[in-house]
């Protein structure tokens, strides 16, 4: 949210950021929005399931009296909740509220117009780090084993094992190291020690490390790829955006991904398919090839996916719901 609004401002947009957490009373929110002609609304958090009501009914009313008062609404959504039972009822009333609704997927743009009536439109993520030299891994066996990066939010480990089963598969040819960047005390803490035990003796390794953005930006650094397995058979994980994969290319790494939909079209930029092992196998055998991608990649943020870039993208929308 930080990006953008900062990115509107440079554009020279007055733009301003609100938590409804800091905000608990509806006066108090609509102060702080005073004199705004549009405000895009993101999905509230909370720590348990009354919290998350009350902040959506407090977000609700809110929007009820600003758009009685000619102020236009956007609601702006990157995954699909509409299946939960609780998270469901409020995505629904918040995009049916507002003037228009915001996907960061053509997917996730489909799920939303299947549950409201208002007008969709799709805006893609901003990458956050800097430009990185691109760079790839020696040719296999030439300069010890692969480093390969995975990070990304907890929720995303769920498919992390299944992808490391099909990294494990290339070892023999391709032998690799493995870093987990993510928040502790979710498991991946465990998970790497798990697989640094079971490796011991051989030339692979894994190790943690907890997630901070200066974290991120050192591993991907140091790595040699990202690995990014995810499953696009769930319908949940098929609309998910590509940030992963445009952060990682941006920074100068390839990345190895399954096919979900909104990688499918940065397949030349990287390496997209079902087995992430061939995937590997490809990388330390066509190193010249893999330059090549990354720097194609790195065209297509700068082109697309750039703050200023999505900047662009959120005037022209939000400009199109307040044009006379």
């Amino acid at each position: 949210m930080t990006i953008p609004a900062r990115g509107l401002s440079h554009l020279g947009w007055s733009s301003v950021v609100a938590s409804l957490a800091s905000h608990p009373s509806r006066r108090a929110l609509l102060a702080r929005l005073a004199g705004a002609n549009a405000v895009v609304i993101g999905k509230p958090l909370a720590a348990s399931a009354a919290e998350l009501g009350a902040a959506a009914e407090r977000a609700l009313e809110a929007i009820r009296e600003l758009r009685a008062r000619g102020v236009r609404v956007l609601a702006d959504y990157s995954d699909d909740n509409f299946t939960d039972p609780l998270r469901g009822p409020i995505y629904r009333a918040l995009a049916n509220s507002a003037d228009l609704v915001v996907a960061s997927t053509a997917g996730l743009a489909e799920v939303l117009r299947s549950q409201t009536p208002v007008p969709v439109t799709t805006i893609s993520d901003p990458v956050e780090g800097p430009r990185g030299e691109p760079g790839v891994a020696a040719p296999a066996g030439a300069a010890g084993p692969v480093s390969l990066l995975w990070f990304g939010h907890p929720v995303n480990l769920d498919t992390l094992r299944s992808g490391i089963s099909q990294l494990d598969r290339a070892a023999g040819a391709v032998p690799y190291s493995l870093r987990l960047v993510t928040a502790p005390g979710a498991g991946a803490e465990a998970l790497a020690a798990e697989l640094a035990d079971s490796w011991r003796g051989t030339a692979r390794d894994c190790s943690f490390r907890p997630w901070s953005t200066a974290a991120l930006f050192e591993e991907l650094r140091e790595c040699n790829a990202v690995v990014i397995p995810s499953n696009p058979h769930d319908p949940r994980k098929a609309v998910k955006s590509p940030n992963r994969f445009l952060e990682s290319i941006w920074a100068g790494r390839f990345v190895i991904a399954h096919p979900l939909p909104a990688y499918q079209g940065l397949a030349d930029c990287g390496w997209v398919g079902d087995d992430l092992g061939t995937g590997l196998r490809w990388f330390a055998e066509r190193n010249a090839d893999a330059l090549e991608r990354i720097r194609a990649g790195q065209s297509v943020v700068e082109n697309l996916h750039t703050p200023h870039a999505i900047a662009r993208d959120w005037a022209a929308a939000i400009a199109g719901t307040i044009a006379p």
